[in-house]
């Protein structure tokens, strides 16, 4: 049966004649003379008798008399009855038509050999759930659209469930709910769990399965995976085939799915696909234009400095007072297209990800920024809010560089991102040099720390001055490497000694034999030999501060080339 609701919060979708009428006609081959209108209520079935109060408000008059006079045709009329099923043999007369169209009620013309049975079959059992069915889906559609509409489509789908719900977005944003005190989204707030990141919880305290409503023409399906937390459970399912556009989360705790809910949430996930996806080409299109005027910002193709400030205005960005540049990139990007040859349109959604991602943990931080994908890497125009201090910017920069990181490692496991972080530019004329310090800082930092690596250029030292000479004369740095630390790594490379490691670590710990043993577990004897080993092959001697300072250039040099120890040291800060 179509129940008024199992819960005080439940809603149920307002039946229509319009999905009425579509039940008699197809399942039940009857004749429809007068339509009525569409968008009247109908609550039930009503059968003629000669009682006072057969009917009531908007429920369908059932009738097999001979002929529909003018006094019946009013009272059904008068009660508010939406139409008349009139079980007859052949077609309606036209007075009668004329009468209903009058009165403003619909007609319905059924032979009397389909049984009065099988006409309140529609509102039980399975044909209840097709009328339910167009119900969920009318009402649903009419919430798209418009600013708020998930946020509408989140209280309806809640309302007619009976329980909470959240809409969680691919990347893992809760970007709508039911009500203002939605205890799951509390939930999910505080123990940080989410759809689109499963590492939260273990795989043998999952499960999925698909959950069934039987139609007259069929079944429809949805898959509901439950998680098995401490103090609980939490369900959801996915929006959409394929890749999801996102998940919508429902409170089913203490009780199951029933039919009519499999129902609910079937058109759910279809409304609510199609209104994600809206979204999404509205963010899509909002990242081609950030795209393109980050490209011409940080190629100094922006025109005027007047231009450039309005234009990021337009983009909800203030850099009037300059910002802090900051690159995101995805390590080795072009290794793992070749590793897993994904087709273009996964890559493309790879991309999306990893700048929805990124924006995500800025919000949480700055509330005064510009971001804009490119090829492999998203780049950030971090700016001061309001009465805020130029100097916390570098500090906070480093705090959301390894919240992405973090982030980015749940999102996409097979995955790594390295970070530069450039200097503040007060004067916005200057953002272009900022990105190309970003850029110098995430080069420098991948080179010599490896894979997911946070380099700032204020810290990278004399590495910046010798990557300028790898960028314009990599010939001189090659020629200079050949003449301090080239004969060690060869040494090292032979006879598998730790030369090259001894002695950035004894450079570390300011040319202290003792504070080196201790670090490498070596007798202090074993590490002057070491030393005095590398002084004889790259003929400089480790006691002397001149020398040291050569062998130090000759290790950055040596990192910067690639020819790195499989494992890079902390010497990068010195």
């Amino acid at each position: 049966m179509i129940r008024a609701g199992y819960t005080m919060l439940r809603t149920e979708p307002v039946v229509i004649l319009k999905d009425f009428s579509l039940i008699l006609l197809e399942e039940l081959d009857a004749d429809c003379p007068l339509p009525g209108d569409s968008t009247r209520q109908v609550r039930g079935l009503a059968v003629d008798e000669p009682v006072k109060g057969w009917i009531s408000p908007d429920e369908v008059a059932v009738t097999a008399r001979g002929t529909l006079d003018e006094d019946f045709m009013q009272g059904v009329a008068s009660t508010g009855s939406p139409a008349i099923v009139w079980r007859l043999e052949g077609e309606a007369p036209v007075e009668s038509v004329e009468r209903a169209a009058a009165l403003g009620v619909g007609l319905f013309v059924l032979t009397p050999d389909v049984p009065l049975r099988r006409l309140f079959e529609i509102f039980s059992k399975d044909d209840g759930l097709l009328l339910l069915s167009h119900g969920a889906g009318r009402s649903l559609l009419e919430s798209t659209g418009g600013e708020t509409a998930l946020e509408e489509l989140a209280g309806k789908v809640s309302g007619m469930l009976g329980r909470s719900v959240v809409v969680e977005d691919p990347v893992g944003r809760l970007i709508a709910s039911s009500g203002d005190d939605n205890q799951l989204r509390a939930t999910l707030e505080e123990l940080g769990l989410r759809a689109s990141k499963r590492s939260g919880i273990d795989e043998t305290r999952r499960e999925r399965r698909d959950r069934y409503a039987r139609l007259p023409d069929g079944y429809l399906s949805v898959p509901v995976e439950r998680w098995r937390i401490a103090d609980g459970e939490l369900f959801w399912t996915p929006i959409g085939t394929g890749a999801p556009a996102g998940y919508l989360w429902i409170d089913l705790e203490g009780d199951h799915l029933r039919p009519e809910d499999v129902v609910l949430l079937y058109w759910a996930r279809r409304v609510l696909e199609a209104e994600l996806g809206k979204e999404r080409i509205r963010l899509e299109t909002e990242l081609g234009v950030r795209g393109d005027f980050v490209d011409d910002l940080v190629s100094g193709h922006y025109g005027s400095v007047d231009l450039l400030l309005q234009r990021a205005r337009y983009l909800g960005a203030d850099l009037a007072e300059g910002a802090l540049v900051m690159v995101v990139d995805i390590d080795d990007f072009a290794r793992y297209l070749a590793r897993r040859k994904p087709k273009e349109p996964a890559i493309q959604e790879l991309k999306r990800r990893l700048a929805d991602a990124v924006r995500l943990q800025t919000r949480q931080i700055f509330s005064n920024f510009l971001l804009g994908p490119r090829s492999d890497n998203v780049i950030l125009f971090l700016g001061c809010a309001e009465g805020e201090d130029p100097e916390d910017l570098p500090e906070k920069a480093q705090l959301l560089a390894k919240g992405v990181q973090r982030y980015v490692k749940g999102l996409l496991p097979d995955l790594t991102v390295s970070v530069g972080i450039g200097g503040y530019k007060k004067d916005p004329a200057q953002l272009p040099d900022a990105y190309a310090e970003a850029r110098v800082a995430l080069e420098i930092g991948h080179r010599i720390h490896g894979p997911s690596s946070v380099s700032t250029f204020g810290r990278t030292g004399t590495y910046k001055l010798l990557f300028r000479v790898l960028q314009e004369n990599p010939e001189e740095l090659e020629a200079f490497y050949g003449e301090t630390l080239e004969p060690v790594v060869h040494y090292d490379s032979r006879y598998g000694t730790e030369l090259v490691q001894t002695l950035i670590t004894y450079l570390g710990n300011d040319a202290s034999t003792v504070r080196t043993a201790g670090d490498l577990f070596a007798h202090r004897h074993t590490i002057r030999y070491r030393l005095d080993r590398v002084g004889e092959l790259a003929g400089l001697d480790v006691d002397k501060s001149e020398d040291r300072e050569r062998l130090t250039l000759g290790i950055k040099a040596m990192q910067l080339l690639g020819r790195v120890p499989e494992k890079p040291s902390s010497f990068a800060d010195r």
